[in-house]
């Protein structure tokens, strides 16, 4: 794509702060507002404050979009010291990054949200209204455990489309974290938890002191979190292999059983087939079979041992979780500076500044063969038995298992983040409210491969180089290789062959924001003041990578190859927010206004781009709001989806043409095999070579949103409040890649070869490769509705304490629709009711505050799911999940007024993840590919933490 030119495409940060001061500069000398000439938003009881959704300030707390808040009180009483803890158990946010989630998903350490399952590069999250410096370089994606608990007073999650209102990203909604503005005294607050299982264990410790200063606030925050990991073969309802097997009664309905499957590479003693029994070599190289003598292998073995399993465990075998964590170790330190200075009535300067360090890591199995290439027909280590079968079938053998003594392979992640703040604020005659900020970020990340292995050592020195296909005959593997007998344990000398160094790859991400905004009344009309917010935005993004030597090299595992990369871009953003009153105090029009927001943004890669939102709120009578918009939302593409250079690395794909697999497709297959010219292909897989890098000519994603419904407090029961919204969201031109693994069956199952699966493709010359970059391809349609209602009843009675009062809170979402599709000549895929889009979730809230003393149930409900919706239900035993509630609780107690100390249970009655296929591991959902989605994977965890206020 060409690059459009920008007219600001040389103005530096500083020149543009600058000048956005001396434009200012005649307002900055304003004299300060007369008192007797305030508006009546001025006085006492009807202040005008920032409220989330809406960059005008307000006299009233719900916006045309709606919003749901978690309180510091919230926080506190969870015990959560990740605030994405809590916003996980939203109706509308789907798991993301997270202490459960990034194991093998990469970045572990981070904690990111994920609204409406978008992805959570569609996700704005903001600090007071402000972005914050992406965790994750190339990409918009914030941590926000790098936000300190202690230091939040609210959480807003605005869920639908905001882009005009805030900026890019903001496709599904937006998370804007509202700090503390004064802090005075000293706070120490402390926690430790872990898993009823004895494992787990967190540890947390904050100290945070405010004091005011010559007509100024200053806050000081060091806060430090540890916790340990936990693996998945320590939880016996995750890590026990169910699977559907096929039916031995060919007669019956139910077609798939639920049973144990347990594959054959899933042991650290190598194994291999005589026949159709499983043996292995013992120390003395003696074939020993692995099974009792009546079982036997049912499986076609003649083309692959990484699809042969067994119906149960019989001692020789692990579960696929064997080395697999459910949590990640962590390790985080916070140091904060918040500074607000009344420098004079009109005009306040603020400042936040920050560093936190994280440490986390990954682990998974070690260097493992699956069984789907076959040893040399001469291998030199053979036992008499195994030549006897080579003989027999004129082919080597295929082996499979885990090789424990090179080590777990995965990464150790450090992250070092800091943002700087600054921003001034004032008002002007007529009650305008300006501000101007600036703002730089910086994220660094060392990540560090260990337990790698040479790629071309480990084929040369296990297979050779063969000549014959067909035998699989090879040379001597050459001077300076070390041979190797994999079915032996790796001698001290072949782990120093195979085995190297860590290795490190570095990332930096930084970002420079600077900002100025305007709002306040331009005018009078009969039903109220026409209210306008107006600013300009100006941010630079840079991402750089380095990988490491062998990444460079690509001599590691699967031959991986990755190149350096440096990415920059800038956006200058002119927006405009208009509230107009149009109805007021008229039977059925207490108050009608229209809102709209229209904002520009000028990429120097992505050309402009216009957003737009418009909504309307409408209170026929007292206690009553109903409420719609509209909006266009929009997303540019990020750094990484532009700048990411070719990366390779070499896999193996299914021949699906094969005589095996020919006919166990779509009713294309056949089809198009044979125009391919693959009517009796000889091998079941081809070696693949996986291109991926980015894509210079993406253009934006647009997502066209819809949300409406309705705000209820009724008068005749005070304290009670009611929300109801349905929202509708159409997000077209979404950016993404196609899984590697699902090129070739998508191609080759399409109704045409002119697919753009089938284009990804090349053969070449003894292997396949698949050219993946990103690109503009997906739509994905979502809608539902969500409720909230929250309740106090204030207990009055000679038997309970002054004060005492009853609350219960309720947020349920029920989903509507969620299709997907993956291009415009794939087949629409309906998501709703798959694992982690149930129809239905909630969570329920019931706390008694009986001064000195708090107790809090909380329930969570998460509805059935489907491992796939797509499977006919009555052709399996077990086809979907049931619905469950989890339930957590707490007790607090005030030792005195500077004193708290409280407990709390989560998962009080230990419920593990329900036992069908693709839930018994947590839930999860395969378009974001972790392990842990909302199903609960740790069981029963407790949590004590004593705070002081000194």
């Amino acid at each position: 794509m060409q690059q459009s030119k920008s007219s600001v495409s040389g103005i530096t940060p500083g020149f543009a702060f600058c000048t956005l001061l001396i434009a200012l500069s005649p307002q900055l000398q304003a004299q300060p507002q007369n008192p007797s000439q305030a508006s009546d938003a001025t006085k006492p009881g009807v202040e005008r404050i920032a409220v989330t959704g809406s960059r005008i300030r307000r006299t009233d707390l719900e916006t045309h979009t709606p919003v749901v808040s978690i309180s510091s009180e919230d926080i506190v009483k969870s015990g959560a010291v990740n605030v994405n803890q809590l916003l996980n158990q939203l109706p509308a946010m789907i798991p993301a990054n997270g202490p459960q989630t990034s194991n093998t998903g990469g970045y572990a350490g981070t904690s990111t949200q994920d609204l409406r399952g978008l992805g959570a590069t569609r996700t704005l999250v903001l600090v007071n209204g402000k972005r914050h410096v992406p965790a994750i370089p190339g990409t918009s994606i914030v941590d926000v455990s790098s936000i300190p608990t202690a230091l939040i007073e609210r959480v807003d999650v605005l869920t639908g489309g905001a882009s005009a209102i805030y900026g890019a990203d903001a496709v599904s909604g937006v998370v804007n974290i509202i700090l503390k503005k004064q802090y005075h005294g000293t706070s120490l607050t402390s926690s430790y938890s872990g898993a009823a299982a004895g494992d787990g264990q967190r540890a947390y410790l904050s100290l945070t002191h405010g004091q005011d200063i010559e007509d100024g606030n200053l806050v000081y925050h060091l806060s430090y979190h540890s916790s340990k990991a936990i693996e998945g073969r320590d939880r016996d309802y995750v890590a026990n292999d169910l699977s559907y097997l096929t039916n031995p009664d060919k007669t019956a309905s139910r077609k798939y059983l639920l049973g144990r499957f347990v594959s054959m590479y899933n042991s650290n003693q190598r194994s291999y087939l005589q026949g159709d029994r499983i043996f292995r070599q013992d120390a003395q190289g003696n074939s020993v079979a692995m099974l009792p003598d009546g079982v036997r292998v049912a499986d076609d073995s003649s083309y692959s041992l990484a699809g042969i399993g067994l119906r149960d465990d019989y001692g020789q075998f692990y579960s696929r979780y064997e080395w697999a964590r459910l949590a990640v170790p962590e390790d985080k330190l916070s140091a904060n500076l918040l500074y607000q200075q009344e420098v004079r009535p009109d005009l306040i300067m603020s400042a936040d500044v920050k560093y936190v360090h994280t440490d986390s890591e990954s682990r998974v199995a070690p260097l493992v063969e699956y069984g789907v290439t076959r040893l040399p027909a001469d291998y030199a280590f053979y036992n008499v038995a195994q030549k006897a079968e080579v003989a027999r079938t004129g082919q080597g053998l295929f082996f499979a298992g885990h090789f424990p003594e090179m080590g777990r392979q995965g990464s150790d992640y450090a992250y070092d983040l800091y943002q700087a703040v600054l921003s001034l604020e004032g008002t002007l005659a007529g009650d305008y409210r300006w501000q101007v900020s600036a703002q730089q970020g910086e994220t660094r990340l060392d990540n560090t491969i260990l337990n790698d292995y040479n790629e071309e050592h480990w084929q040369k020195a296990v297979w050779g180089s063969y000549t014959d296909p067909e035998t699989y005959q090879t040379r001597v593997c050459g001077s300076g290789c070390v041979p190797i007998n994999v079915f032996q344990p790796l001698s001290a000398e072949a782990i120093r062959y195979l085995k190297l160094d860590p290795h490190r790859a570095q990332e930096k991400m930084t970002q420079t924001v600077l900002s100025a905004s305007l709002d306040g009344d331009l005018f009078s009309l009969p039903a109220g003041n026409v209210a306008l917010a107006a600013g300009l935005e100006h941010r630079r993004e840079r991402s750089d990578s380095t990988p490491s030597g062998v990444q460079l090299a690509g001599i590691g595992a699967m031959n991986y190859r990755a190149l350096p990369q440096t990415g920059r871009y800038h956006v200058s953003e002119l927006f405009a927010e208009l509230r107009v009153p149009i109805l007021s105090d008229l039977p059925l029009a207490q108050q009608l206004d229209l809102n709209t927001a229209w904002r520009t943004a000028k990429y120097n890669l992505a050309g402009t781009n216009h957003s737009w939102t418009a909504g309307i709120d409408w209170t026929p009578v007292d206690g009553l709001k109903l409420r719609a918009s509209r909006a266009k939302a929009v997303r540019a593409p990020n750094i990484n989806e532009i700048f990411q250079p070719q990366s390779q690395a070499w896999n193996y794909v299914y021949e699906l043409c094969y005589s095996a697999y020919r006919d166990k497709g779509s009713q294309y297959r056949q089809d198009n095999c044979n125009k391919l010219g693959l009517s009796n292909p000889p091998n079941y897989y081809n070696d693949a070579l996986i291109l991926t890098q980015g894509n210079p000519a993406l253009e934006v994603e647009r997502a066209y949103t819809f949300t409406g419904g309705l705000v209820w407090s009724p008068q005749f029961a005070e304290n009670l409040n009611l929300t109801v919204d349905f929202w509708d969201i159409n997000l077209q031109d979404k950016i993404g890649t196609l899984p590697w693994d699902q090129v070739y069956p998508n191609c080759i199952d399409g109704s045409s070869l002119d697919s753009v699966f089938c284009q990804l493709i090349e053969r070449k010359d003894g292997y396949m490769q698949l050219n993946l970059s990103y690109l503009n391809l997906a739509r994905h349609s979502t809608r539902g509705v969500d409720y909230a209602l929250d309740y106090q009843l204030p207990l009055g009675s000679s038997y309970l304490p002054q004060g005492a009062v009853l609350k219960f809170a309720a947020n349920w979402g029920r989903l509507l629709e969620r299709k997907l599709q993956s291009d415009p000549s794939a087949k629409v895929l309906e998501t709703l009711g798959g694992m982690a889009y149930p129809t239905w979730r909630g969570r329920n809230t019931l706390t008694l505050d009986l001064a000195p003393v708090s107790l809090r149930l909380t329930g969570h409900y998460v509805g059935a799911q489907q491992p796939n919706p797509s499977r006919k239900a009555e052709e399996y035993q077990v086809s979907q999940t049931d619905a469950l509630w989890y339930l957590d609780a707490g007790v607090s107690y005030a030792i005195s007024d500077a004193a708290s100390i409280d407990l709390l249970v989560s998962n009080l009655t230990d419920r593990g993840t329900p036992q069908v296929p693709g839930a018994s591991t947590g839930g999860a959902s395969w378009e974001m590919g972790y392990t842990a989605g909302l199903f609960d994977t740790i069981g029963r965890y407790y949590a004590l933490q004593f705070s002081y206020q000194f």
